[in-house]
């Protein structure tokens, strides 16, 4: 492999960087460019391009791959991903580097076991969403590599895309594309990925993705390490390595593992969203919003109709498969500040088919656990960015608590920084042990229309658990229409309007004496 012309490769060690700010590059040659391919446990190759086909339908108009959203970064054609060339080697191209054999100033530590190379076994730990990661890199590295080299940003493993289904085995899992919601920057293409449990590797970063609409994706994408040491092997000697049998165990444990099962997607016309399944009757909780240009003009919202020609459909994601429920009964959209809306799947579905569901708890059951708190850790679930097409199950993304909005001492409005995208609405707001905390209703937004995906928006589980739980009871409608009249003051917190305040001229408020 030979670069081009008056071109080379200088690598920093952080170590090489004395007090003064003096930094020593050390020359390295580039060995070779190659696919970072998955033939781990005799899978066939093209596996990584095959996820992201799987991820973006190869929809150039749509997706690319770089910093610029109004064109593809070099190397990053995605018309080229049905087998690897140099079209696509940014995509999922991995480059081995060497440093020179002239070169006497490489770190000691390069010679430690920690390496792949060296001569103890190196176990994989098999990938499970919700697993915390963190990215290494030098994020704007070039600006003062002396300052900015090596930061690291921190999250949680927020999907995982095998190239044709959900992953059934811990050796596809181990080989499948991770999703992440650790905070991507400039110049961490290419850092490492570790486990943040254990410091083991996890795997690459890659170039980010983007929307070509400008919409953001505040989601990163790493080759999994399966992967990489599967492309490396031929160009260095590399112990045989084992799947980690408690992580094997562990694929599909878990509280989060179990509230994202109970997260649909909701498709209305060409309009997706999320929703979340909350009884074992078929009774699906989602947003109001998602279904008001859809309605008849005529219609009651306690008693709703689509227009004409308007499908509303359900696809479950279930352990065994996706299916796709047609005839769905929209039951009620809420005409007030309360963005809710319910759904019923035919009894049939529920009978034959796996459903899971995530209860919305009576007010005595929230009372009895930790209430949630600014700082609470909180994770929302929901069908964000990627669309009907791609098939992967729901993204979970992780933040906190940043405010609980109170009327009355009762919860009416939570704000996270748990980041949500298009198509989250209607998702599922949870804490660590995978309660339902709240119904993710949208963003916050710039003046210029940007969303701001670390503002989220959601409705407390409390603030309409009485009135829906009723309805599941004894399926009056009545209970729902209830929801059509809160107070008027929090519909003034969910138009986000304030009271002005009162003043009062200084010298009535506070009077001042004439005495000294």
């Amino acid at each position: 492999m030979v670069l081009c012309p008056n071109s080379g490769v200088d690598i920093l060690f952080e170590s090489h960087i004395d007090d003064d700010g003096n930094e020593t590059w050390i020359d390295a040659d580039l060995v070779a460019v190659v696919e970072a391919e998955g033939k781990w446990f005799h899978l066939h190759s093209l596996w990584m391009l095959s996820a992201i086909r799987r991820l973006t339908g190869q929809d150039s108009s749509t997706w690319v791959f770089g910093w610029d959203t109004n064109k593809s970064q070099p190397g990053t054609d995605l018309s080229s991903i049905h087998r690897f060339s140099l079209r696509n080697v940014g995509i999922a191209g991995l480059a081995i580097l060497r440093l020179k054999p002239s070169s006497t100033k490489a770190p000691s530590t390069l010679n430690g076991h920690a390496s792949l190379s060296g001569r103890y076994p190196y176990h994989l730990s098999v990938p499970s969403v919700g697993k915390p990661l963190t990215l290494h890199g030098s994020g704007f590295g070039l600006i003062a590599p002396s300052v900015l080299i090596n930061n690291t940003s921190q999250g949680i493993v927020a999907n995982i895309v095998h190239p044709y289904r959900a992953a059934r085995r811990a050796d596809e899992q181990a080989n499948s594309l991770i999703l992440t919601d650790a905070k991507f920057l400039p110049g961490m293409e290419g850092g490492a990925v570790s486990w943040g449990e254990t410091g083991e590797l996890a795997g690459l970063s890659m170039l980010p993705i983007r929307r070509t609409d400008g919409e953001p994706v505040d989601i990163s994408l790493v080759i999994p390490a399966a992967c990489i040491i599967s492309a490396i092997s031929p160009y260095m000697t590399i112990p045989k390595q084992s799947l980690l049998p408690d992580h094997v165990a562990a694929l599909n444990a878990g509280s989060l593992v179990h509230a994202r099962q109970a997260v649909v997607m909701v498709q209305v016309g060409q309009t997706w969203a999320s929703g979340v399944v909350i009884s074992k009757h078929g009774h699906i909780l989602t947003n109001a919003h998602v279904f008001t240009s859809f309605l008849d003009n005529i219609s009651n919202r306690t008693w709703p109709n689509l227009r004409s020609g308007i499908s509303l459909r359900v696809r479950i994601d279930s352990p065994q498969q996706q299916q796709w429920v047609d005839d769905c009964e929209l039951v009620f959209v809420s005409e007030s500040c309360w963005d809710v809306a319910l759904i019923k799947i035919p009894e049939t579905c529920v009978l034959n088919g796996f459903l899971p569901f995530l209860p919305l708890r009576t007010k005595e059951e929230i009372a009895k656990v930790k209430p949630i708190v600014k700082g609470t850790p909180l994770f929302a679930i929901g069908h964000g960015i990627f669309g009907p097409s791609s098939g992967i199950l729901p993204l979970i993304t992780s933040g906190i608590c940043s405010k609980v909005v109170t009327y009355s001492t009762q919860p009416v409005m939570l704000l996270s920084s748990a980041p949500v995208h298009r198509g989250n609405s209607g998702g599922v707001l949870v804490n660590a042990d995978g309660f339902f905390i709240g119904l993710v209703t949208g963003n916050g937004k710039t003046s210029t229309g940007r969303t701001i995906t670390h503002l989220n928006f959601a409705i407390p589980a409390e603030a309409i658990s009485s009135t829906v739980n009723a309805y599941l009871v004894d399926q009056d409608r009545k209970w729902l229409d209830r929801l059509n009249t809160p107070p008027p003051r929090i519909d003034d917190i969910w138009s986000l309007r304030g009271t002005a305040p009162v003043w009062e001229p200084l010298d009535k408020a506070h009077p001042v004496s004439s005495k000294l």
